[in-house]
Parts: C-alpha cells; sequence; structure tokens
C-alpha cells in the first residue's frame, strides 16, 4: 500500500487525498526590474490562489552551477527567436535569493503553499526555511550531491521523471533512500516545451506507482489545459504541476508554452470534477440509481387481471416487462418456479408476480 507524503501543515499527498495541483510559475515571474520582478511574482501567486491550486512554484538557481559557460544556444529556443546562450538566458533568470521571503510571506498571506525548485545545495539553503517540501528537477535525476543535500533536510522531496528511464529512476530513489530522505513522490513528465499529448506517456504513472510503491503525479508540460491532467488523475495520479502565465505573449523561454489564468482555473476544475466522477471503486447501486432500478428494470409482470386460482403462463398472463409505476415483480430467474402453477391471490394487471403468488 502506498503511505501518503506529509507535510508539516498536516496536508497528505497521495493515493486517497485530493490531487495536489501546483501552478508552475517557473520564470515567469521575471519583468526586467527589481519592483517589476514583484509585482509579476505577486501577480502570479494571485492567480494560483484565483485557479484554486494548492502550491505556486517558482525556480531558485545561479546560472554558474547549472549549465556550463559555453552550453551554446537551444535548440528549440532558437526555434522561438531566443537566440542566447543557456549561460545568458539562465543568468538573466536567476532569482535574487533575497526575493524568496518576501514572496513566501505573501504566498502564506493568500493562503496557499509556496515551493521553489533549488539547482544547486546553495539554492536548497537559500529556500529550505521557506517550504515544506522540496522538488528534483527532471535533469538533476543525476544531481548525485543536491539529492543528498536535500534529504538530509529531512523534508519531502518530488522528483521529475523527463527524459530519464527506469535505470536512472531506480538508482536516484535508491540514492535519495540511502540519504536518508523520507516522503518521496514521482512526477511522470514528457522533456519537450510543449509536449505533444501523444508523448504524455500517462500510462508510465501507474508503472512508476507499481514499480515504486510511492505517490506518483505529472508535470505537464503538453500546451493542452485540462485532457492529461484529468487523465492522470484517473490513472491514479495524486500530484499534478503545470507552468502557467499572465500572457503566452510576454517575452522569456516558458511563456509560449504555459496555460493562460482562465486555462489553469479550467484545469483545476477539471481535476476536481474527475476525482468526484471516480467514486470508490466499490460496484453498488448508487442512492442516484435507486428510482430507474425500480422502475425500468425488468420482472416478471402480470400483463392482464389474473384471478385467484387461474394459471400463471409466461406469455399468456406474465411478461419480463418494465413495471414503471407498477410493482417490481420478481427476478426472472425465478420463472421456473411460477410458470404453470395457480396464482394463490388475485393479481391486478401490470402488477409483480412473486414465487409466493404460485399455488
Amino acid at each position: 500500500m502506498t503511505n501518503p507524503i506529509e507535510l508539516a501543515s498536516g496536508r497528505r499527498i497521495g493515493p486517497g487525498q485530493p490531487c495536489f495541483l501546483i501552478a508552475e510559475a517557473g520564470s515567469n515571474w521575471r519583468m526586467g526590474t527589481p519592483t517589476r520582478d514583484a509585482q509579476m511574482a505577486r501577480a502570479l501567486v494571485d492567480v494560483a490562489v484565483w485557479a484554486g491550486c494548492d502550491a505556486v512554484k517558482f525556480q531558485t538557481y545561479r546560472a554558474s552551477t547549472v549549465y556550463v559557460e559555453n552550453a551554446g544556444e537551444s535548440d528549440y529556443l532558437a526555434e522561438q527567436g531566443i537566440k542566447q546562450s543557456m549561460a545568458e538566458i539562465f543568468k538573466d533568470l536567476e532569482m535574487p535569493y533575497e526575493m524568496i521571503g518576501p514572496l513566501a510571506a505573501y504566498c502564506r498571506e493568500r493562503g496557499i503553499l509556496f515551493r521553489s525548485t533549488p539547482f544547486s545545495e546553495a539554492d536548497a539553503d537559500a529556500i529550505d526555511p521557506f517550504v515544506e517540501l522540496h522538488k528534483v528537477a527532471s535533469y538533476e535525476i543525476s544531481h548525485t550531491t543536491l539529492q543528498t543535500h536535500l534529504a538530509r533536510t529531512g523534508k519531502p522531496l518530488i522528483c521529475s521523471t523527463g527524459a530519464a528511464d527506469l535505470d536512472d529512476i531506480d538508482f536516484a530513489i535508491d540514492h535519495l533512500r540511502k540519504s536518508g530522505a523520507r516522503g518521496l513522490a514521482l512526477l511522470q513528465c514528457t522533456a519537450k516545451y510543449p509536449a505533444p499529448l501523444e508523448a504524455a506517456n500517462l500510462r508510465a504513472i501507474t508503472t512508476l506507482a507499481s514499480r515504486y510503491g510511492i505517490p506518483v503525479g505529472l508535470s505537464d508540460h503538453t500546451r493542452e489545459a485540462t485532457i492529461a491532467p484529468s487523465a492522470a488523475v484517473a490513472l491514479g495520479g495524486c500530484i499534478i504541476e503545470k507552468h502557467f502565465t499572465l500572457d503566452n505573449r510576454l517575452p522569456g523561454p516558458d511563456h509560449p508554452f504555459a496555460v493562460t489564468p482562465s486555462e489553469l482555473k479550467a484545469m483545476v476544475d477539471a481535476v476536481r470534477a474527475t476525482e468526484r466522477s471516480l467514486g470508490t471503486g466499490q460496484k453498488v447501486v448508487l442512492e442516484q440509481e435507486q428510482e430507474l432500478r425500480t422502475f425500468a428494470r425488468r420482472g416478471l409482470q402480470a400483463t392482464r387481471r389474473i384471478a385467484r386460482g387461474e394459471p400463471l403462463r409466461l406469455g399468456d398472463s406474465l411478461a419480463i416487462l418494465r413495471p414503471g409505476k407498477q410493482r417490481l415483480g420478481a427476478h426472472p430467474r425465478h420463472i421456473a418456479e411460477i410458470d404453470g402453477r395457480l396464482a394463490a391471490r388475485d393479481i391486478p394487471a401490470g402488477d409483480g408476480v412473486f414465487p409466493e403468488d404460485a399455488a
């Protein structure tokens, strides 16, 4: 049985709990000046709250600890017209450490969980006082020293799996556990921005859940707002993470594939509706079905008035019919107990007929 993750605030994440919905702000707070950056970050928090998300997540890194200095351009970003080197892009999108505390405080004020993904031990130390759980980003699945550092915080860890195979994940989970990690979860993820729906590979959610016995969810990079998140929940996903922006036309690498505020709200609504539709898994007659269970299910019904002592014969005085407002008769499996015997009572037309009515 998969045990849920326990957060310090009392929130539980896992099977049997409401899906944990993360609005991924990423680097979309960056607007060019400290004042405008802070305003945009708060605006993104406000949207996440309005949409009904459980957490809003940013990213905290320093360019010098992510890519080598001469990493060059990214092909997919160059196709979008962003032809800076990766080092330059990351340098421009660095979140100042001094921005973290006030942003986390604003999240507390708005009643939403603050999160940020670190990319180095120093980043992790900067955010650790302000978060209840940490994230290992997809491309950090081989960053053993960062994983060890995060595990030693004693806080739960969500590990994303974009561009990873089972050998990569096996090693990371084993390493995290040996490093003392408590409360692990995984996210199925496709490392493409945006990812086409046919590459979402949502059935991997059930594979990961079965293999590791921990909560599994989806970090969704598809541009569509509701299909993959809803399907992921139907497959047992416990966490959904989705990039969002105020406007797809804003400059920056993550705005074009992110969902808009109204789409984020539609995603939350779709996930919650999917959860309601899943039910308990027990196949029973529901309260909502009771009316038509007695109105429209077939039973043994009198096709005319039958006098006491008259023969009861299928095709003559009896038929297998829906009763409507009349009393539902016996299940047709009882035909042999009734057919050819005599009526033990006067039976009105349309009334249900039962074995005790046959003398």
